[in-house]
């Protein structure tokens, strides 16, 4: 539900959760508060323009944005303010893998992007042999590039079980992303539920680890619902501060009709993460993908609260809530409404194909 496996997984924190205070913006930026850790991150460069941690935290808000040429360019400063800091070239690293997994760089560009990528691993790892940032580029790399690159699914593998090694918990969350890749079953095949499950019992503790087999439960049938949100009850107790538990829990309730559960859900989550309604829009789009017709209403309500605020960095675009409020407008039977909705759909964001075809069908 976020853009880009890249993007999601390997936004890159200088910090540990664990290690930086409650306010601080790393803190923000682990727990996906980009848009509340930018003004902080700004103040901070303000008062030091060449700090490399400050640096490092808006290349991260920026590529959280979208705005990989700007993230790059600032990942690059921090590099050239502190050449010998492994993390800096990590995350440098990260944001030209990015941007080989992009859509909108070209061949030829995605060439040179490549060998900067590679200088900047061996960069990395020269100065930081465990980082782990760059085990996880580096594992993704091999795993995506094209043999004449120098791809190969058994270097990849090599690179995760240095990684697992590491850092079970990030070692076996990656296997899941790759594992998902290699099967015509995606998000929830046998060995992808087996890598999440190892990566929650290697460290119960982990976060992401429970919300990625909530997320691979819930994409397994309606017989798993209960364990999906299970698993995600147990990240909601972890960290009440961050969005995705709220993000599953509210797309099992859409699918089990469990309103008045979604309701007190949702009005939880508005409490606890008020920059971000990214649960408002899962549910409306869950809503339209379960045929619920008797909870369009339910579904617009959603759409134009999330329509209300500024989307925070990862999160779906006001181009694609445009388009999913189409959806739900046409479904209510609202067709000139719906075409305006699918026509600032495409004018902000010309990219999104569906809504395209759906606009094409409605005209």
């Amino acid at each position: 539900m976020k853009c880009g496996v890249w993007s999601e997984t390997l936004l890159l924190i200088i910090l540990s959760a664990t290690a930086c205070p409650q306010s601080s913006p790393e803190q923000m930026i682990a727990k996906g508060h980009y848009t509340r850790a930018r003004p902080l991150v700004m103040a901070a460069l303000e008062k030091h323009p060449q700090d490399p941690g400050a640096l490092v935290a808006l290349s991260t808000i920026q590529w959280a944005f979208g705005q990989l040429d700007v993230a790059t360019q600032t990942a690059e400063r921090a590099v050239n303010a502190a050449d010998l800091n492994g993390s800096v070239h990590a995350q440098l690293l990260n944001v030209l893998g990015a941007q080989l997994a992009s859509n909108r760089v070209g061949n030829l560009e995605k060439v040179a992007i490549s060998r900067r990528f590679r200088k900047e691993a061996e960069r990395t790892l020269q100065l930081e042999p465990r980082n782990l940032y760059a085990h996880e580029a580096l594992a993704r790399y091999y795993w995506y590039a094209p043999v004449v690159a120098g791809g190969g699914k058994g270097k990849s593998r090599e690179w995760l079980d240095k990684l697992v090694r590491l850092d079970a918990a990030r070692g076996y969350a990656l296997k899941a992303e790759l594992d998902a890749t290699d099967s015509s079953k995606g998000s929830c095949s046998p060995a992808v539920y087996a890598d999440w499950r190892s990566a929650s019992t290697a460290i119960p503790s982990s976060y992401q680890a429970h919300i990625g087999l909530a997320d691979c439960l819930l994409h397994a049938g309606a017989n798993q619902l209960p364990s999906a949100e299970d698993e995600a009850r147990r990240a909601l107790a972890l960290d009440p501060q961050r969005v995705d538990a709220y993000r599953i829990l509210a797309a099992a309730y859409v699918a089990t009709a469990h309103w008045q559960q979604l309701d007190a859900l949702l009005m939880r989550a508005r409490t606890a993460v008020p920059d971000d309604l990214a649960p408002e829009f899962t549910a409306a789009q869950m809503i339209l993908e379960c045929h619920i017709a008797t909870e369009l209403a339910r579904a617009e309500t959603y759409l134009r609260d999330y329509l209300h605020q500024p989307v925070d960095g990862l999160e779906p675009s006001s181009a694609a809530a445009h388009w999913r409020l189409g959806n739900v407008l046409e479904g209510q039977g609202h067709r000139s409404a719906a075409v305006a909705e699918l026509e600032t759909a495409l004018r902000m964001d010309g990219s999104l194909a569906e809504a395209r075809k759906d606009l094409r069908r409605l005209k």
